[in-house]
């Protein structure tokens, strides 16, 4: 055991105050701690954290010197950082200041991705047809700059494999994390499969989730004369969006990514059939019992019909989905498997 708290830094949907939350449940005191209380885009989702170091209304120079404080303080208060595709100052020039100041104090550190924050654009392309970006030199240089100064003082990496692909290059090791889920917060409801099935899709970026393309499928669908809801949404917060997912039967999260968030596990953990696109070279990396429905722009409109026609399917789908959550994505899994990690790179407890 340790008398400093591990910091979890950032909000990524959520996942690094459930990952505190579970450390803090081992035995393991962890803290989450976000930059400042806003979402991204214009959401507002109110995901869970233990403190904010500023208010979204104070200055900017107020909220640098609100983290400088902060940063000076971290060695003192934590025993590891744990960063979630944030930085306390300037990411692209973490080397300068931040990471050499915790270093030379032997903090250890690591780094989680969330996606667009490590994604190399020309990578993601040349991989992925269906992927929702334009080509953008600038853009990927940007991010091979900001990966360079991050691995600097942070040789380590906790990511998915998908991430894994743009950011090995860079670091000295990169270990596997799943996105954990709060699985009492999230009970599976018995399918009624006499009823019209439910579909729900909540696009926090309409363009990265392909909702034109869903969209135009139900459209479709409806023209033929199938029978189903479809419940398109985008403002909640994360308690609503726990019940909407609670009330569906299906939920579409993607098609244009080729890897599954943390709504995907959502979504399973909560005992539904979830349509996602994950790009054929991935689907080796991730378990074998991974019961994702597999959907790109191309191929939804049947997946959507056969998910439709074939109430038998959802079912089985929405069982093994619960089931991989509890096997792989509870949150105390996560982190006994993080707290491994941890002392590979220098935490002590």
């Amino acid at each position: 055991m340790v008398d400093k708290p591990i910091l979890q830094y950032g909000s990524l949907a959520g996942w690094p105050f459930l990952l505190a939350e579970a450390l803090t449940r081992l035995g393991y005191p962890s803290e989450n701690v976000i930059p400042e209380e806003r979402d991204v885009h214009d959401l507002n989702r109110r995901l869970p954290h233990h403190a904010a170091i500023s208010r979204t209304s104070s200055s900017r120079s107020v909220r640098m010197l609100q983290r400088a404080s902060f940063l000076a303080r971290v060695p003192q208060q934590y025993s590891l950082v744990h960063y979630h595709g944030s930085h306390l100052l300037r990411g692209s020039m973490h080397h300068v200041l931040e990471g050499r100041y915790l270093a030379a104090r032997s903090v250890p550190m690591i780094v989680s991705f969330g996606g667009g924050d490590a994604r190399i654009v020309e990578i993601a392309r040349a991989r992925n047809p269906y992927f929702y970006r334009p080509a953008d030199p600038a853009r990927d240089e940007s991010i091979r700059r900001y990966l360079r100064s991050v691995a600097r003082y942070v040789p380590y990496v906790a990511t998915d494999c998908e991430m894994a692909e743009y950011v090995t290059p860079f670091f000295k090791d990169v270990f596997t994390f799943r996105q954990p889920v709060d699985l009492d917060r999230l009970q599976p409801i018995p399918l009624n499969l006499d009823r019209r099935p439910v579909f729900l899709h909540v696009p926090t970026e309409p363009l990265v989730k392909g909702t034109e393309q869903i969209v135009a499928a139900f459209k479709q669908l409806r023209s033929e004369g199938l029978e189903f809801e479809f419940r398109l949404i985008r403002q909640l917060t994360q308690a609503e969006f726990f019940r909407e997912l609670s009330a569906c039967d299906v939920y579409v999260d993607e098609l244009r990514c080729g890897s599954h968030g943390v709504t995907a596990v959502e979504a399973m953990a909560a005992g539904k059939a979830t349509v996602t696109y994950i790009r054929p070279d991935l689907i080796a990396r991730y378990p074998s019992d991974l019961p994702l429905v597999n959907a790109n722009p191309d191929t939804v409109l049947d997946v959507l019909r056969r998910l439709i026609m074939e109430p038998q399917w959802r079912a089985e789908t929405a069982a093994a989905s619960r089931a991989y959550a509890e096997k792989y994505h509870d949150a105390r899994i996560v982190a006994r498997d993080m707290l491994d990690v941890y002392r590979r790179v220098g935490f002590e407890g």
